[in-house]
């Protein structure tokens, strides 16, 4: 049983690795924190091609082509170019029919439209032009992409363009504005507060069919321009459980929803979460619905005005109660420097079972960050109670500093601040004096411990919890704590630079090695379960 469950807790840490290495660059902030777009936008996918046009479809490609059963070649169709919406000058020089002036273009069709029907065509590597998929568009889509291109690059003037087909009646319209949103930065989307239509919003968010990605975005929007009347409605689905289809439907997208509320409600309506969601321990609250709070939590205690970061650490704390829910939580406790709790979590390692042993080596990395001395001494305990959690956590950590890709030299321009400069508050590596290992471990160097030491930034722009299941990135904190208390960085003009592709090529060797470690452990669990 034991080694079944260390199997698991191994297995729940080296995915975390994997998600932190395979974030890539952080993102921006976007106007969407709980959503993502669903696909590029028409005015991205027209910026990285090198000719966009709008085109007639005047021969369809063949039923019997577009058969599943077909053989030979693919379907193609020929459409006739109306208008170039860039790279006008690109056509002549391409390698297109040309029929009674008229020019026309062959490509790849899989699916039938009737002759007639226009797309937006886009095109690479002039001047033999590669096409790709023809995108149906309406009369109407057509005057919307004609004026993209006159739009604002960015602020608030360019969303309130979009904000106008939101839900519009032409789907494919409807999509790109919420990408538009999507992409934008958070700023963008306050700047637009005055011309918001919380009424409109509203009835968006309590209708059932918007899709959930949509509500989260509306949830946003009205947390920014509503009022409290409209936090009372939003509270009512929060509150609402009933199990009617239609009714379940309009509480998806959760966090936003509950971000929202709070926002317009104030301190006072973190109560309510914390009695609804969070205080609560009877299995009539999902796991989904106890994550979704904890997403809201970690969007207010980063963005919020509204309630202090004290009152979201207390909110946070509650879970601390939870045994099998308290690693959700350690990461933001030690990101926020809320050091209250190391008797506290000192005890959850002490009565981890087989059921939740992955708690300890969030509960090392919370101690290890801590620059109370106290955190040293109670670190050295559990380490003799449990040393290979302590070194299950060194060693992910070592593994992730290996592979990460470099940070900028402290002191320089992209780097952090020199001596003296202003360090970043929510980095628990620069709260204080660094405390010292309770052993000396074997592992990475001290170059690259420094580029493990730091704990990732908490994200509020994840995916949704409440309609599919989501990595919990409090849980990759295991992963990237520094394994060795004292670090001495080498000199900035001393360190070798990496070429970017070595870069690159070490790090997806590094996770082809994760890879193949979850791959042996699987294949003797399966094999110990067979025996059994």
């Amino acid at each position: 049983m034991k080694s079944n469950s260390t199997f698991v807790s191994l297995c729940r840490l080296l995915v975390a690795v994997l998600a932190v290495l395979l974030a890539g660059r952080p993102a921006a902030v976007s106007a969407c924190p709980f959503c993502s777009a669903v696909s590029l936008t028409f005015s991205q996918e027209i910026a990285q091609s090198q000719v966009a046009v709008i085109a007639r479809l005047i021969e369809p490609p063949t039923q019997a082509s577009l058969s599943p059963r077909a053989d030979g070649p693919l379907p193609k169709g020929r459409l006739a170019v109306v208008e170039a919406l860039k790279g006008g000058d690109l056509l002549d020089g391409a390698e297109l029919l040309d029929v009674d002036g008229v020019r026309q273009i062959e490509t790849i069709m899989i699916e039938a439209k009737p002759a007639g029907t226009t797309y937006l065509l886009m095109a690479v590597e002039p001047p033999k032009l590669i096409w790709g998929s023809p995108i149906p568009v309406s009369e109407r889509g057509i005057d919307y992409l004609k004026k993209l291109a006159d739009l604002p690059a960015k602020g608030a003037d360019r969303l309130a363009f979009f904000q106008k087909y939101l839900e519009d009646a032409d789907d494919t319209l409807a999509r790109d504005a919420y990408d538009e949103f999507a992409v934008a930065p958070y700023d963008d989307v306050r700047g637009l507060e005055s011309r918001m239509d919380p009424t409109q919003l509203l009835a968006w968010i309590e209708n059932p069919k918007v899709p959930a990605n949509r509500r989260r975005l509306y949830a946003t929007m009205l947390g920014i321009c509503g009022t409290k009347a409209d936090a009372d409605r939003i509270g009512a689905i929060l509150a609402n459980t009933n199990p009617d289809p239609a009714k379940a439907e309009v509480r998806s997208g959760l966090d936003a929803l509950i971000a929202c509320y709070v926002t317009l409600k104030g301190p006072e309506g973190l109560d309510m979460v914390d009695s609804q969601f969070l205080s609560r321990k009877d299995p009539a609250v999902p796991f989904t619905e106890k994550y979704a709070a904890v997403m809201a939590l970690r969007f207010l205690g980063e963005e919020s005005t509204v309630v202090t970061r004290e009152r979201v650490l207390q909110s946070l704390r509650i879970l601390l109660l939870e045994p099998k829910l308290a690693d959700l939580v350690i990461a933001d406790l030690a990101r926020w420097e809320d050091w209250s709790v190391i008797d506290q979590l000192a005890e959850l390692f002490e009565k981890a079972g087989d059921d939740n042993l992955f708690v300890r080596e969030p509960v090392v990395n919370y101690l290890k960050a801590c620059p109370d001395r106290r955190a040293a001494e109670v670190l050295e305990r559990l380490g003799k109670l449990d040393p290979e959690a302590v070194r299950r956590a060194e060693t992910l950590s070592g593994l992730a500093g290996i592979i990460s890709p470099p940070k900028p030299a402290v002191g320089t321009a992209a780097g952090l601040p020199a001596e003296g400069g202003d360090a970043d508050p929510g980095d628990p590596s620069t709260a204080g004096p660094t405390v010292a290992a309770p052993a000396p471990v074997t592992g990475p160097t001290a170059a690259e411990t420094e580029l493990a030491a730091r704990i990732p930034p908490v994200l509020g722009d994840e995916d949704a919890t409440d309609d599919a299941v989501a990595i919990d990135p409090s849980r990759a904190v295991a992963a990237v704590e520094s394994p060795a208390a004292v670090v001495t960085p080498a000199p900035a003009a001393a360190r070798p630079v990496d070429s970017p592709w070595m870069s690159t090529f070490g790090r997806w060797c590094g996770v082809a090695i994760l890879l193949a470690t979850v791959a042996v452990l699987s294949r003797m669990a399966m094999r110990s379960s067979g025996a059994a």
